[in-house]
């Protein structure tokens, strides 16, 4: 946004049902002085996934993974592909998996097939160190993060998680919640039915 990174591709609040888009692709001004050993971390969700066999082999990967439940919520609430079920850059990519949306009609199933299509390539492409939840991200100010990039020295920083975003509570937690508990699948490597559970009574209307 106006040449400078965002912290979410989407607006907070919904307009209209759902989060809008705001960003578009520009020049980014990097006005910070570097080391000759600055790290450059870039995040592209459903690209990377999809070439992680071929990107491992070359370069140093994280994933990142969030409860499973705050993920659906969130794709509910989103003006993006996915809220339909759908992947673009995955499916370019990974034939298979454009394959299994194209056989199911149902929204959620689709979002459930796109949810454990990237559980499990991190589970199968990354090595148990390479992977971050983000509850502890975010409980860790960002010190999980900065031990894994060999910086642990580095400062804590305020971060506040969105896992129980006030929009989220607008979607049917009920309904995703039994989806996810009655298809399990490779969330369940990073992720217990309690801890969604749990964050199913957070999200519960008040």
């Amino acid at each position: 946004m106006d040449g400078r990174l965002a912290d979410n591709v989407v607006d907070a609040d919904a307009v209209g049902g759902l989060r809008r888009r705001r960003l578009a692709q520009a020049e980014i001004d990097i006005d910070k002085p570097l080391s000759e050993g600055f790290s450059l971390l870039i995040k592209h969700n459903a690209l990377f996934a999809a070439l992680l066999p071929q990107v491992v082999p070359s370069f140093r990967c994280i994933g990142l993974v969030r409860n499973p439940l705050a993920v659906l919520a969130s794709w509910q609430t989103v003006d993006l592909p996915i809220n339909r079920g759908r992947i673009p850059a995955g499916e370019q990519f990974d034939p298979d998996l454009r394959a299994a949306l194209d056989r199911d009609a149902d929204t959620l199933a689709r979002q459930l097939t796109v949810i454990n299509w990237f559980f499990a390539r991190y589970g199968d492409e990354l090595a148990a160190g390479g992977i971050l939840r983000y509850e502890e991200l975010v409980a860790s100010g960002g010190k999980a993060l900065f031990r894994m990039l060999g910086h642990a020295n580095a400062e804590r920083v305020p971060l506040t998680s969105r896992n129980d975003h006030a929009v989220y509570r607008n979607t049917d937690i009920d309904r995703l919640l039994g989806a996810l508990r009655d298809n399990g699948g490779a969330w369940t490597r990073f992720y217990s039915r309690t801890d969604c559970d749990a964050l199913a009574e957070r999200l519960a209307p008040t």
